[in-house]
C-alpha cells in the first residue's frame, strides 16, 4: 500500500475512533447524546443551550433540557443578549427574517430558563429563538426582560413551527409585532400554552402574539397588561387568518384603535371559536370586549362563534361584542359588559356605543343568529352604537343567568355551553369561574 493510502486510512480511523468515544457530542460541548430522536443532545448549562446556535448543522437536531437554567445578567458570566440567542436575525426589515429557522425538536421536560434579558435593535427578531419552524414543547420561561421590533419570548418569528404546552411570565416591550410568547405567528401553532405577562407595543400587540399572516392557537390562556398603538389584543394584536380555538384571556387591554379582549384587529380570513375575555379594555377610538375589528372580507366560513366578552368596555365606538363589525358571522355569543363612553376626537361625532357592536358596516353587515348581551350592566339598549341593523337581543341580568332563554336558540348544552346557578353561561372545557387563568407563576 502507497504511502498516501496508509495515510488516508489513518485519517480514517481517528475520525471514527472519535465518534465511538462520544468525540461528537464534546464538539458542541452537550453533557450528552447524539442529537438523534432517541438520544437527543442533553442541555445541563447555559453554554449548552447557547451551543445549539453555534452551528447551522445543529438548527435540526434533537434537544432536551436536563435541569433549569438561569441566564441572569447578573451571575458570573451572564449577559444581556443584543438579539435572539439562538438563530438570530441577520438582515433589518420588521416584515422579514434573514438567517436559518431552528427546525429540530427542544424538549424542556417542565424545565424552567429564567431571566432571559434581550435588547434588540428595531427591524430584528428578538426571542430566544429569533426563527422557528420546529417544535419545542413543555418549556417554561421565566422573568424574561425582552425589548425589540419584532420581539416575543420564544420566538421572534414562528413560520410553521409547534409551541406545545409552554408558558412564558415577565415583561416584553417593541414597537411593531410585539407579543408575549410570539413577535410574528406564520402559519405557527400554539397549543396548550400559557401567559402571565405585561406587554407594550404600537402596532400589532398581543398578550401572546403580536401579528403576521396568521396562525391557530388552541387551549391558550393569557393574563396579563396589554397596552399598544393600534391592533391591541388580549391574545393577539392582529389575526388575518387561522383560528382561536378553546382560548381566553383575562387582565387589561389598553390602546388607541382596534382594541380587544381577545384580538386586536381580525383583519381578513379569521376564526374564534368557543372563546372568552374577561378583559378591562380601553380605546381612545374603536374597542370591543373580544375583538377590536372583525372585518372578514372572506367567503369561506369565517365566523365567531360560542364566545362570550365579560368585564368592561370603553372608547368612542365601542361594541360589547366587537367595535366594528363586517361581513362576519356572530353566532351564539354574548357580552356582559360595563360600557363606557369616551368623547370622540371630534365634537361633532357622538359616541358610539351597543350591546354587540360598537359600528356595523351598513355595506357589508354582519349576520348575527342567537347572540345576547346584558342591558342592566352595559346601560346600552341598541345592538349596535352606530349602522343600521337590528343586532341579537338585550336581556336583563336575571334572564341572562336562565338557561332556557339560550336553549330556546338553540344553544349546545350538551357539549358546549353549561349556566352555573346564578351566572352567565359558561363554555364546558372552563374550570369554574372563581379561578382566574393560571400560569407557572402560581406555583413558584
Amino acid at each position: 500500500m502507497s504511502a498516501n493510502g496508509r495515510s488516508t486510512w489513518v485519517r480514517v480511523g481517528i475520525v471514527v475512533l472519535m465518534l465511538s468515544c462520544g468525540g461528537g457530542t464534546r464538539m458542541y460541548g452537550f453533557a450528552g447524546g447524539t442529537g438523534e430522536p432517541n438520544d437527543p443532545y442533553q442541555i445541563a448549562t447555559a453554554a449548552d443551550l447557547l451551543a445549539i446556535g453555534s452551528d447551522r448543522n445543529l438548527l435540526d437536531k434533537h434537544f432536551v433540557l436536563m435541569n433549569d437554567i438561569d441566564l441572569d445578567p447578573n451571575l458570573p458570566g451572564g449577559r444581556v443578549f443584543d438579539d435572539a440567542p439562538i438563530c438570530r436575525d441577520e438582515a433589518e426589515g420588521v416584515s422579514g427574517h434573514s438567517g436559518d429557522p431552528f427546525r429540530g425538536v427542544l424538549d424542556g421536560r417542565g424545565h424552567t430558563i429564567r431571566n432571559l434579558h434581550i435588547s434588540g435593535p428595531h427591524g430584528y427578531d428578538a426571542a430566544l429563538f429569533g426563527k422557528l419552524s420546529g417544535l419545542v414543547r413543555d418549556l417554561r420561561l421565566q422573568d424574561v426582560r425582552i425589548n425589540g421590533s419584532p420581539c416575543g419570548a420564544l420566538a421572534g418569528l414562528n413560520e410553521r413551527g409547534l409551541i406545545l404546552r409552554c408558558s412564558v411570565t415577565g415583561r416584553i416591550s417593541g414597537a411593531e409585532e410585539t407579543g408575549g410568547i410570539v413577535g410574528v405567528n406564520w402559519d405557527g401553532i400554539l397549543m396548550d400554552c400559557r401567559a402571565d405577562v405585561q406587554v407594550t407595543g404600537t402596532k400589532n400587540v398581543g398578550g401572546m402574539v403580536g401579528g403576521g399572516p396568521g396562525g391557530t392557537l388552541i387551549r391558550c390562556e393569557l393574563r396579563g397588561d396589554i397596552r399598544g398603538d393600534s391592533a391591541v389584543g388580549g391574545l393577539v394584536g392582529e389575526l388575518r387568518q387561522g383560528q382561536i380555538v378553546d382560548s381566553r384571556a383575562a387582565g387589561t387591554v389598553a390602546g388607541t384603535n382596534y382594541v380587544g379582549g381577545l384580538v386586536g384587529d381580525m383583519a381578513m380570513a379569521a376564526s374564534i371559536l368557543r372563546s372568552t375575555a374577561d378583559c378591562d379594555v380601553t380605546a381612545e377610538q374603536t374597542a370591543g370586549g373580544l375583538a377590536g375589528n372583525a372585518a372578514l372580507f372572506a367567503p369561506h366560513g369565517q365566523l365567531v362563534a360560542d364566545c362570550y366578552a365579560r368585564g368592561s368596555v370603553a372608547g368612542s365606538v365601542a361594541g360589547g361584542l366587537i367595535g366594528n363589525a363586517s361581513d362576519v358571522r356572530i353566532v351564539n355569543c354574548y357580552a356582559a359588559c360595563e360600557m363606557i363612553p369616551m368623547a370622540p376626537k371630534t365634537a361633532d361625532t357622538p359616541a358610539a356605543l351597543g350591546g354587540l357592536f360598537g359600528k356595523a358596516d351598513d355595506r357589508w353587515p354582519p349576520l348575527v343568529t342567537g347572540c345576547f348581551w346584558d342591558v342592566e350592566l352595559s346601560n346600552v339598549h341598541v345592538g349596535t352604537g352606530s349602522g343600521p341593523g337590528d343586532y341579537g337581543a338585550g336581556l336583563t341580568t336575571q334572564q341572562m343567568q336562565q338557561g332556557d332563554i339560550f336553549q330556546q336558540a338553540n344553544w349546545d348544552f350538551g357539549s358546549t355551553w353549561a349556566i352555573p346557578e346564578n351566572d352567565y353561561p359558561v363554555l364546558q372545557w372552563e374550570p369554574a369561574r372563581a379561578e382566574s387563568p393560571k400560569t407557572d407563576a402560581d406555583s413558584q
